[in-house]
């Protein structure tokens, strides 16, 4: 467009060239407005048009931005308490209420290119040797039209990874280390160490070492190993390697990082006796590899940090509006189940992960601020787990107080991607998380406490 102007103006049609700039600043000014004073209602009513041209010129860039801070927990409660549990933001249908979330994470789900509130840009998740998508976020089930390799390679990943070797690999000499590495960089907070954000040590570099342990078995005493995992895994940003569109941005390219991790994948333990199987539907071992370093990324080890920060920092964020370390300070460290509690109290409250997503494979219609709206089939559902687990219609008046103990906490938790433990696309790794975090709360709770003794 740029050259255009350029080409125009230098050959007398400075006309045109005005014409150009003028259209492009009343489409920005239009776009401004819109986001800055009307986001949600344009898009109520772009989203049910999405053949007006209207709605194809100037919802694009809407919902992108929107995007970029929709699923925060803070930014969707402050939409939450103007709209109520049902809206429209970031492109998508927010259907919040605890019934609704629940019907669509234990049914099958049609999938496009987004990821929770983001849109993905397509070649920047994983594809195998022959192009196919391997990216089980973008999979639709196979129930709704899917080819069936959302559950095929959801097996794969589980018999690869998720196997009693690794189960065995939880409690063997190197994560003891590891977890003991854990506990030492813990007691040292007081000190000036920043626990949770430092690159080297502490929270972040725990979970890629320890993950990778377990799960594959990688050698993580190996300075090149850590070395390429840290690369890749330390920090927030790799994440916009991802989106659409900023996985266009030479600096948030991470192709070359990634082949790294997946050759080490690839080369490593869990992967030595690897078959190509029919019922992996073909699944190779570059494929899962592949696959593999998004699901790390993006769930395995930014969302288990962010689940242990939650957990031991005493952070007040999203609708935990208590220290929590109060009350874990008073929990029995042997009892297991009351820890397990503990850490779906506290991610019911402020979960890692806020919002899914899915595409109505029909038409649809919904109440949003008091009026009935109708949606086109293809339209995409945003699911806010986030809104599931404060629906006082499930959790009563005291919704907002934070009570491990509360009835039906476990059968009503919507975390995981599942409820009640039941979805077909639930967490594999949630059990393997479940278990470290318990054993996180054990170390560093007799930690913070001997502190505490000897303060």
């Amino acid at each position: 467009m740029i050259a255009t102007v350029v080409l125009c103006f230098m050959n007398g049609l400075w006309f045109v060239s005005a014409g150009i700039i003028g259209l492009v600043v009343l489409f920005v000014a239009i776009e401004a407005v819109i986001l800055l004073y009307h986001k949600n209602t344009f898009q109520l009513w772009a989203l049910q048009r999405p053949w007006n041209l209207i709605s194809r010129l100037l919802l694009p860039l809407v919902e992108i931005v929107d995007s970029i801070g929709a699923g925060n927990t803070n930014n969707c409660m402050f939409t939450f308490n103007q709209y109520g549990k049902n809206f429209c933001a970031s492109g998508e249908v927010w259907l919040g209420s605890h019934a609704e979330v629940k019907k669509s994470v234990q049914n099958p789900q049609g999938r496009n290119y987004w990821l929770g509130e983001h849109p993905l840009l397509p070649s920047a998740v994983p594809h195998g040797e022959g192009g196919r998508c391997v990216f089980l976020l973008s999979l639709a089930s196979k129930a709704v039209g899917g080819t069936g390799d959302h559950e095929a390679f959801r097996k794969c990943v589980v018999d690869t990874l998720l196997s009693d070797a690794s189960i065995a690999r939880e409690s063997d000499s190197i994560a003891n280390e590891i977890m003991a590495s854990l506990t030492a960089d813990f007691a040292k907070i007081d000190s000036g160490f920043d626990f949770y954000n430092s690159p080297v040590g502490g929270n972040q570099e725990f979970w890629t070492k320890y993950l990778h342990h377990v799960m594959f078995g990688l050698d993580i005493k190996n300075k090149e190993v850590v070395d390429t995992l840290n690369s890749f895994f330390t920090g927030d940003m790799a994440l916009m390697h991802y989106l659409y569109p900023f996985g266009y941005v030479p600096h948030f390219n991470l192709h070359s990082k990634i082949e790294k991790v997946a050759e080490l994948y690839e080369k490593s333990p869990a992967f030595k006796n690897f078959k190509v199987k029919a019922e992996y539907n073909n699944m190779t071992a570059k494929e899962l590899a592949l696959l593999m370093t998004s699901i790390m990324r993006i769930a395995g080890v930014q969302g288990s940090r962010m689940l242990a920060w939650f957990c031991t920092s005493g952070v007040i964020y999203g609708n935990l509006r208590i220290d929590a370390r109060e009350v874990w300070d008073t929990i029995d460290l042997s009892n297991e189940d009351d820890l397990k509690k503990y850490v779906l109290e506290v991610s019911r409250l402020s979960p890692p992960v806020t919002v899914s997503h899915r595409v109505a494979m029909e038409d649809f219609s919904c109440e949003i601020a008091g009026k009935t709206y109708n949606f086109p089939k293809g339209t995409k559902v945003a699911i806010p787990l986030v809104f599931a687990n404060i629906d006082q219609d499930v959790w009563g008046a005291d919704v907002w107080d934070f009570n491990h103990k509360r009835p039906g906490l476990e059968k009503n938790h919507a975390g995981f991607n599942s409820v009640d433990g039941v979805g077909n696309r639930e967490c594999p790794g949630k059990s393997l998380v479940m278990r470290t975090m318990v054993r996180i709360l054990q170390d560093l709770g007799k930690e913070r406490r001997k502190q505490k003794a000897s303060a």
